[in-house]
């Protein structure tokens, strides 16, 4: 199953940017990104990515606020469309080596884990250093464009 061609990961936060109409340009950006990606057969996503999302998206009181059925359902439609990397013992030693070499919190290093093991050479998410490289995985924030206009 591993590495899948032309694999680009994709964070959490650019799932539920997608799921967010109120988020404007963001909203634009992480659909469009999503769309491209999935056409392209190069969309990479792991199990924790996921969970995170449904946690995130149906927290009360905060956008995108979707309910268990609408979050249920995006969760299905984004496994269907994206190779999912599982959560292993390997990939939680990989994630947890990484923490003191790259200075990354443990989420953080779990989900580059996932996208090194995955094969992917661009990691999008928010969340790390734009354009900084480790082991081959390029974080790109996809929001960068979107929050100068």
């Amino acid at each position: 199953m591993w590495p899948t061609a032309n694999a680009s990961f994709v964070d959490t936060n650019v799932l539920v940017y997608s799921a967010d109409p109120d988020a404007g340009a963001k909203h634009d950006a992480a659909l469009a990104l999503l769309e491209l990606l999935r056409d392209s057969g190069s969309l990479v996503v792991s199990v924790q990515v996921l969970n995170e999302f449904y946690s995130v998206a149906t927290r009360p009181m905060k956008p995108p606020a979707l309910s268990h059925t609408v979050a249920s359902e995006m969760v299905y439609l984004l496994a269907s469309a994206a190779t999912v990397v599982p959560l292993t013992a390997s990939l939680t030693f990989l994630a947890l080596d990484a923490m003191p070499n790259y200075g990354f919190s443990f989420w953080d290093a779990l989900i580059w884990a996932a996208a090194r093991e995955a094969g992917a050479t661009v990691l999008y998410s928010e969340d790390f250093q734009n354009d900084r490289t480790v082991e081959g995985v390029r974080f790109i924030d996809p929001f960068v464009a979107a929050s100068q206009s």
